[in-house]
């Protein structure tokens, strides 16, 4: 018991001494009056690390911190993210758990080999075996790049579980297109589109999906999943979620408006050739479809074509109407069209106008964040080198040490663990917006100006060092920041072991 107490009353003062400062009797006793040494004790300087490191324990701390090192990579997922599905789906697979199956099968793992996109198939396929409900992913899963012929029974399914949806329509058209398209040497022209007016196949599928009495692209559905699974899980990266949000599936939307053109150009030649009946039944389906776009889109885009395919049936209306002396009815079709560009242009305006405001709001934050993380590391890489290097290379000269390389070192051990705690503490007060947004996207019904707040906010983290260094640079950049921080540690540590090892084996 003496002997412990006595351990502890030497622990206790060796720790009260600076770095590098020694108990009497010890290595290099008796130099702290000649050698130079910090001012802060060692005891200071623990409590400061220990503040330091409760900061990130934090469950929010933690989340900052994946935040912010994922968008050095551009969100882009890791080995890490892919380690964490692979437990997730093993673990959701023996709990027999189809959400989090769906959750773990709609996110991306960015492995273009034969094998993951096999392994993703199984992902989605024993989804729906384990409850039948979500068919829907077969709609969700970004396959546009290799639905052919793989996944074509997919949507099939989707189709006849679903059969009064347009999208899963689309999305067979779309694969169709894709198809044809590759067929055409190079880049495909306008030419090269206005062609799929006459395959019969890509026709039918349009005229189907245009008659189909709603549009769901089943975002809302993918929302909530990610976000239940989110919930369970707050610990999960913020680039598996986000990535999942940023690759869902949605049809090709230019064919949409292709197809509108078609059938209005026929709606033209109808009334040129004295159908007028023909003509208005022409324009009504497309009407009809952009209104259901604009009703139930659950993207600003999708809204964005639902809003110009209605335009385009108001103008053919204006047309016919004129065409048959009904001047009141073509005075009513173009009001309306002039009402919804006007419409449009306000809301989509004062939605860009508040976008621009706030990403810009976002992009000061960001910069602050991704500053006070730079000096943050840089702190900690300068509080490592000046304590190890006074700690393992102390003075054992009788002579003044005050050199600039040993002033340094002090100012270093004195300063660097104070900088990091207040940069610690300033990159997490500053990181309050970021969080917020995530929070309130994790907790709120889904809107479509959810998924703009979100992107804008995590799109501006990763805009900071491009706008300085370009994207590839920037990962570059951050990439290298981190190897050298880890790789001086390492370094510094293992050479301090080796010189302390070299002293004890050197003869006296």
């Amino acid at each position: 018991m003496f002997f412990a107490r006595s351990v502890l009353a030497g622990i206790w003062k060796w720790m009260k001494l600076p770095a590098g400062g020694s108990l009497p009797g010890g290595a290099g006793s008796g130099l702290e009056g000649n050698s130079l040494l910090p001012k802060r004790s060692r005891l200071f300087t623990a409590v400061v690390v220990a503040a330091t490191a409760l900061l990130f324990v934090l469950p929010e701390a933690r989340e900052a911190v994946q935040t912010v090192t994922a968008s050095w990579l551009a969100f882009m997922p890791t080995h890490s993210d892919r380690r964490t599905l692979d437990k997730l789906a093993a673990r959701a697979e023996k709990a027999k758990d189809a959400e989090t199956l769906a959750f773990v099968a709609l996110s991306p793992t960015g492995e273009p080999t034969h094998e993951a996109e096999q392994r993703a198939e199984g992902l989605v396929e024993r989804t729906v075996a384990l409850d039948p409900s979500y068919i829907w992913i077969y709609g969700a899963k970004d396959h546009r790049a290799n639905y052919y012929p793989a996944q074509k029974e997919w949507v099939e399914r989707l189709q006849a579980a679903d059969p009064d949806n347009a999208v899963p329509i689309l999305i067979e058209a779309s694969a169709v297109a894709e198809q044809k398209l590759s067929e055409s040497p190079g880049h495909q022209s306008d030419g090269d589109f206005r062609k799929l007016g006459d395959d019969p196949q890509w026709m039918a599928l349009m005229a189907r999906a245009y008659a189909a009495p709603k549009y769901d692209s089943y975002l809302a559905k993918h929302i909530r999943v990610m976000r239940d699974v989110w919930d369970r899980d707050p610990s999960l990266p913020p680039d598996i979620f986000l990535m999942g949000l940023w690759s869902h599936g949605i049809p090709d939307l230019r064919l949409m408006r292709l197809y509108a053109e078609i059938e209005l150009d026929r709606a033209k030649k109808a009334l040129a050739a004295g159908d007028a009946n023909q003509a208005e039944t022409l324009a009504q389906g497309v009407a009809a479809y952009g209104a259901r776009m604009m009703g139930s889109s659950e993207t600003a885009i999708e809204d964005l074509i639902g809003v110009a395919i209605s335009r385009m049936a108001d103008k053919e209306f204006a047309e016919i109407y004129t065409a048959e002396g009904k001047v009141e009815e073509a005075r009513r079709a173009a009001a309306h069209m002039n009402e919804l560009e006007q419409s449009a242009r306000h809301r989509f305006a004062r939605d860009e106008e508040g976008r621009t405001e706030r990403a810009r709001t976002f992009q000061r934050q960001a910069a602050l964040v991704q500053g006070f993380v730079i000096l943050g590391g840089f702190a900690l890489l300068c509080a490592l080198v000046g304590i190890l290097s006074l700690e393992l290379w102390p003075s054992k000269k009788k002579v003044a040490q005050t050199g600039l390389w040993r002033r340094v070192m002090c100012f270093a051990s004195d300063w660097a663990p104070m900088t990091l705690l207040v940069a610690s503490g300033a990159f997490l007060f500053c990181f309050l917006p970021f969080q917020k947004v995530l929070t309130d996207f994790r907790a709120s019904s889904f809107q479509p100006t959810d998924e703009m707040r979100i992107s804008d906010a995590m799109w501006s983290l990763v805009s900071v060092p491009e706008h300085v260094l370009g994207t590839d640079a920037a990962v570059a950049f951050w990439s290298f920041v981190t190897i050298t921080l880890s790789a001086l540690a390492v370094a510094i540590v293992a050479w301090g072991v080796y010189r302390t090892r070299r002293a004890q084996t050197k003869p006296a």
